[in-house]
């Protein structure tokens, strides 16, 4: 099959090297021209879990990575998916297959750009994961850097008339079928776990302190409201009727583990995961608009009551003199009946 995988971070990065060492046709697709020649001419180097040396073809033209291609795997951040989506939509081939990685309400957003007629008409299947596929890391020196695969990550469909191919679910024996879209961006476990405890920790990282961001970022005070924010999400999920389970056991099936609690798990999983030395990084400014006000704003359709994700949503809003209410997910003109009918495929 031929893939187009578009962002050349780290999570891009790691899956076109995945799909080349499986002698699968892949074209990488990166704003950076000085990244695009690197790649091109050098080749990229995958270590860790898997391991090889690939020749991969990256590009600056959108136009050139996709337009060969079977499926296009978008893993760029959040705030990347709107530009992205407009950027490929005069451009799609009749039958492509386009995949959030992860989701972040991506599909819906898709949906909304691409328009219904769009979809139909040239037969787009278009889904969106729970998370990425591999923890990882990319040098910028020509490696990336695979350390763990996530396991039982949900894909779902926009619709059931366009289910994911079965090659695709094979390449990626990581994950599992969802029922909806609404699953996958609602089992995104990074949406309660990172800004509550940086924001606990907004000071240090302001300051550009050096830190283990769960080792010892995560107090019990902060992992006790990441818990309570966790309940939140679990009862919009109820709601919607959408299948969830709590972080921790989400945690503990993407790695194998058993951990007892949260507070045990987070460092447990990731012990030398650094903290951000700037506040102006994802997990504020992706986690925030594109993860919490999404359960926010879900709350207040649903009449489930949010104060522990509004608290987090407001402070970092006036910490950083941003309003990411406006600039995150709003659902828009929505009611509990269509959020209900639309929220099982």
């Amino acid at each position: 099959m031929t893939y187009a995988v578009i962002g050349g971070g780290n999570t891009g990065q790691a899956i076109a090297g995945y799909l080349r060492l499986k002698e699968e046709s892949v074209k990488l697709y990166t704003r950076d021209p000085n990244k695009a020649q690197r790649i091109s001419k050098q080749g990229l180097e995958v270590k860790g879990i898997y391991s090889g040396k690939v020749i991969l073809e990256a590009s600056t033209s959108m136009d050139e990575v996709i337009s060969d291609a079977k499926f296009i795997i978008i893993s760029t951040t959040a705030m990347g998916h709107e530009t992205i989506v407009k950027q490929i939509k005069p451009i799609l081939k009749d039958n492509q297959t386009i995949v959030f990685f992860p989701g972040y309400w991506g599909a819906l957003e898709c949906k909304r750009i691409l328009g219904e007629h769009l979809i139909k008409n040239k037969n787009i299947t278009v889904a969106e994961t729970s998370a990425m596929p591999f923890v990882s890391i990319a040098d910028n020196a020509g490696s990336v850097f695979i350390n763990k695969i996530k396991h039982n990550v949900l894909i779902s469909t926009l619709c059931e008339e366009n289910p994911i191919a079965l090659s695709f679910m094979n390449r990626f024996p990581q994950l599992i079928l969802g029922n909806s879209v609404f699953e996958t961006s609602l089992n995104n476990s990074n949406v309660v776990i990172h800004p509550p405890i940086t924001l606990f920790n907004a000071a240090r990282i302001d300051a550009s302190e050096a830190f283990q961001f769960y080792t010892d970022g995560a107090s019990p005070f902060s992992v006790n409201y990441v818990e309570k924010m966790d309940i939140e999400r679990l009862q919009i999920a109820s709601r919607l009727k959408v299948n969830t389970q709590s972080i921790l056991t989400v945690l503990n099936e993407f790695y194998d583990t058993g951990y007892p609690t949260l507070y045990e798990a987070l460092p447990g999983l990731f012990p030398t995961g650094l903290a951000p030395t700037t506040l102006d990084y994802r997990y504020m400014t992706e986690d925030i608009p594109f993860g919490l006000v999404p359960i926010s704003e879900l709350g207040k359709i649903l009449g489930v009551e949010t104060p522990y994700t509004d608290s987090i949503i407001s402070a970092a809003s006036l910490l950083m003199d941003s309003d990411y209410r406006k600039e995150g997910i709003s659902f828009k003109g929505l009611t509990k009946e269509s959020l209900l009918s639309m929220s099982v495929v």
